[in-house]
């Protein structure tokens, strides 16, 4: 503030109530301080706004497509959770048409920093360097339906047991004499991916199954046209099931069916990952895995609160505010079969 003073001729006084936007400084002097400030590389320290207030007040949700159902029960958990703190929950969506980017992640992880977010619920795997740039600031990361980078051993997750989940579905599609088993997936960026697609290999080995990989983007559009180009590609009959791996890539698959007048499960049958509450609604009602993402978020923000209560604690102190976590802060959920009729039963 004492260079743009210094270079506008305007006070400290008039140059800090231009910045904040505060009443009492007429428009002219405000543009004037503005647009020294740009000049000089001036940008506005949340972290420090933040730190004066002496508050610890929002978290920041990072999800990747908020297409995905399994975010709105994750969301009513994690919110409901905070509430009780006084706390609010922000989201930040990284990939919101299903596409991640490596510079949308930096430039994230960077604004939640400078904004001094009290801590951060991610749902998919950050790199290790934006969990370094957390750390360094002191700020607490929760992984939700992922795994934290390699080499942050200590860092909280709330995974489900997808190989578990996996086996669950391979073992009732055997019973239903399915040999021929089509897996729509999405990208492995998303952690869960290799533990659904492995158990589904193991599953196929173990009851004379064949398990084709489809692969698109994390979101509808994409899964029908991948979907479409196995299909169209050689002459590829139906298979005997489609798994789909989230919502999105079911989404896009009933879709692609219904356009095709394919019926359900009479021609093919689908099962898919992540319960949501028009799924019973359909017709057929469709068969899922059930993580039960709204309980997953209540225990990420338990143990988010926890941390942040005891630095909060730490700064009352004068200690320094490292985020604290546990042996038991890493947490590995049961999946449950919930069984319809669009798998043949």
């Amino acid at each position: 503030m004492r260079d743009v003073s210094r270079a506008t001729g305007l006070s400290i006084y008039t140059v800090s109530r231009a910045l904040s936007n505060s009443d009492g400084v007429s428009t002219a002097s405000r543009d004037l301080v503005r647009k020294t400030a740009r000049e000089l590389g001036y940008v506005p320290n949340r972290a420090a706004q933040e730190l004066r207030k002496n508050t610890r007040s929002s978290v920041a949700v990072i999800t990747a497509s908020t297409s995905n159902y399994y975010y709105l029960d994750l969301m009513a958990g994690i919110q409901r959770t905070l509430r009780a703190s006084d706390r609010a929950a922000i989201v930040a969506d990284i990939a919101a048409e299903g596409v991640y980017s490596a510079e949308t992640e930096k430039a994230l992880v960077h604004d939640l920093i400078q904004s001094r977010t009290a801590g951060v619920i991610a749902t998919l795997t950050l790199s290790s360097q934006s969990v370094k740039l957390f750390r360094d600031w002191d700020i607490p990361v929760v992984f939700v339906d992922s795994l934290p980078p390699e080499g942050a051993v200590a860092v909280p997750s709330i995974t489900t047991d997808n190989f578990g989940a996996s086996m669950k579905v391979g073992a009732h599609l055997a019973d239903h004499g399915y040999r021929d088993w089509l897996f729509l997936a999405y990208p492995v960026r998303w952690s869960t991916r290799a533990e659904r697609e492995r158990g589904l290999r193991e599953a196929a080995s173990e009851y004379g199954a064949t398990l084709t990989v489809v692969e698109s983007e994390n979101d509808p559009a994409s899964a029908y046209a991948a979907l479409s180009d196995c299909l169209d590609s050689a002459g590829r009959p139906l298979p005997h099931v489609i798994i789909a791996g989230n919502n999105p890539m079911v989404h896009g698959a009933l879709l692609m069916l219904h356009d095709r007048g394919v019926r359900v499960p009479d021609e093919v049958a689908v099962v898919a990952f992540d319960e949501f509450p028009l799924a019973p609604l359909l017709n057929p009602p469709l068969t899922v895995l059930n993580e039960d993402s709204e309980a997953i978020g209540v225990l990420a923000a338990q143990i988010l609160t926890r941390v942040i209560d005891e630095q909060v604690e730490a700064e009352r102190l004068s200690k320094p505010p490292t985020p604290s976590y546990r042996p038991g802060d890493r947490r590995e959920m049961n999946a449950e079969l919930i069984i319809r009729k669009s798998c043949g039963c």
